[in-house]
């Protein structure tokens, strides 16, 4: 299935009986997605997918409709070389938009953008944007990294493949959705992959 502006029937969730002590994992087999601005996303199984559409130039978000507070999320993420992504955690429910602060992680009382990025050394893969870099960059363009967000009240930690990247404390502490990200521009034939994504609420 496809996504645009137009048509995001994308993904959906299972949920089990016992939804907040159990994973909520993320499908392609409902609408739980909203897509916002430019771009084109696909899913496939376990898997959800972004493109750039060279026709129509800009950012694009993929939304889920469910809000999560403090929570676990994993998920593992495959990038083509040279292009951008980025995950959203705790992006409060609005009306967005493709450009200045109605943008995901853009405003006042905005949710919180995590860069994948491999060529950018100011904002690499694991930074917090607009709050913090990662210590270290793991992970690597064309091929599957693992990654664990764990928010928890004004604390988030960043895992990728195994290796603890970011930490900070002092966030804020709201309810919100996560989201992914295809850049403005990129490479010819760009993809960001997303697969088995699942989220664990956490008391």
């Amino acid at each position: 299935m496809v996504l645009t502006r137009r048509n995001f029937i994308v993904g959906g969730l299972a949920i089990s009986a016992n939804a907040q002590q159990k994973a909520v994992v993320y499908r392609p087999d409902a609408s739980a997605w909203q897509s916002v601005g430019f771009g084109a996303w696909a899913a496939q199984d376990s898997e959800i997918s972004g493109h750039c559409e060279k026709s129509r130039p800009g950012e694009g978000f993929l939304l889920g409709r469910e809000e999560f507070k403090d929570f676990r999320l994993t998920l593992s993420f495959w990038i083509s070389a040279g292009g951008s992504s980025a995950i959203f955690v705790r992006e409060p429910r609005r009306k967005w938009g493709p450009t200045g602060n109605d943008r995901p992680g853009r405003g006042p009382n905005a949710g919180y953008e995590i860069a994948i990025n491999y060529r950018d050394t100011e904002n690499p893969t694991g930074t917090i944007c607009n709050v913090q870099k990662p210590k270290k960059v793991a992970g690597a363009e064309e091929q599957w990294n693992e990654l664990e967000i764990l928010f928890r009240g004004s604390e988030l930690r960043i895992t990728i493949a195994g290796q603890k990247v970011n930490r900070v404390d002092q966030l804020l502490s709201q309810p919100g959705v996560i989201g992914f990200k295809t850049p403005a521009t990129a490479p010819e034939g760009f993809v960001v992959r997303f697969q088995d994504v699942a989220i664990s609420p956490i008391a």
